[in-house]
């Protein structure tokens, strides 16, 4: 639900600027009065902004929190901050995973060409089931085809564990991160998902489970029917619906599906959500550090959709052509004032 503060005369006006922005780089003589009762049409009607590739819309900022504050700079390292300022996200700069990768059994993790394993027939037909852990880096996802046919898609900076083979009464896999599963349908072996605390119970349908921290997991259904279950509760979910584990209970909601599957299309898209939070997308993503030197801009809520294959750089100038908060990037460090 859209924060009912702003003020959506002002977010017009700086939607269709920044329209207007992009479409003079690509075209000599845009349309903006089309433009701008397109947008119009599509904010009164709710649907989604997928057909614009970069879109901010700016909110009043709320004050920051002293508790947050702490937080964001507890145990951050190798930064120069000046006092008063907030690390939303410091660059791994150990250990950095290049490339997506995918171990089989015991033997020692390989760098897989291309982005998309399959689990050949003379893999599905061996006596012991091997288990595999395909990985992706922090700016690459991958795709791997299971033995039973199910199709899965994983986002950048997770892990999948699965069997070469599916053995027993049930198909099961766990996950670290974010992946989009299109489950083949077997009535006799439902496909259970175990990732963080809960697990995802199916027969064949096409869900997104996000569970990069055990307190924020999510299970986004967008076809069929799935159990979700905690140590305490179980809920199924339809179409449409999220459920959400807060790291002591679920919550069950329904949502706009764009959110939380445009990674597949290759996209940043954040719904009225804190600058924080995309920065901490972006500086992942890019793998910068990300420095709020004006620390009450964390909380100004944006509608920001980008393609993940631009460049920072192209990121950093469409963000100042508003001129809400001032970016600049400079060695592997992205400054917000």
């Amino acid at each position: 639900m859209m924060n009912e503060d702003y003020d959506i005369t002002d977010f017009s006006q700086e939607e269709v600027a920044l329209r207007d922005y992009l479409l003079r780089k690509a075209h000599p003589a845009p349309d903006v009065q089309a433009e701008l009762d397109g947008f119009m049409y599509r904010q009164g009607m709710g649907t989604s902004r997928r057909a614009l590739k970069i879109s901010l819309g700016v909110v009043a900022a709320v004050a920051a929190s002293l508790l947050l504050l702490f937080v964001l700079n507890t145990g951050k390292r190798g930064l120069s901050v000046p006092d008063g300022a907030v690390v939303a996200y410091e660059a791994a700069t150990e250990d950095v995973q290049q490339g997506i990768t995918l171990q089989k059994g015991d033997e020692e993790p390989v760098t897989v060409n291309g982005n998309r394993v399959y689990t050949t027939p003379s893999d599905a037909s061996m006596d012991m089931v091997v288990r595999n852990v395909l990985s992706t880096p922090l700016n690459a996802t991958a795709e791997v085809t299971l033995a039973d046919g199910t199709e899965v898609m994983l986002n950048a900076g997770s892990r999948l564990t699965y069997p070469q083979v599916f053995k027993g009464k049930t198909r099961e896999v766990q996950l670290q991160g974010e992946a989009y599963f299109k489950v083949h349908h077997d009535a006799r072996h439902p496909f259970i998902v175990h990732a963080g605390n809960i697990s995802t119970k199916v027969l064949g349908t096409e869900f997104n489970v996000r569970a990069y921290a055990a307190n924020d997991t999510h299970v986004t259904l967008l076809q069929g029917s799935v159990l979700v279950s905690s140590a305490t509760a179980s809920k199924r979910i339809k179409p449409g619906e999220d459920a959400a584990f807060n790291g002591s209970s679920l919550h069950v909601r329904a949502v706009e599906t764009d959110v939380f599957t445009a990674w597949k299309q290759g996209e940043f898209y954040f719904d009225n959500e804190p600058l924080l939070d995309i920065a901490k997308e972006i500086g992942k993503w890019y793998n910068v550090s990300v420095v709020f030197q004006s620390p009450e801009k964390m909380h100004t809520r944006l509608f920001f959709a980008a393609p993940k294959d631009a460049s920072i750089q192209e990121l950093v100038e469409v963000l100042n052509s508003l001129n809400k908060a001032k970016f600049v990037y400079h060695n592997d460090q992205l400054v917000i004032e």
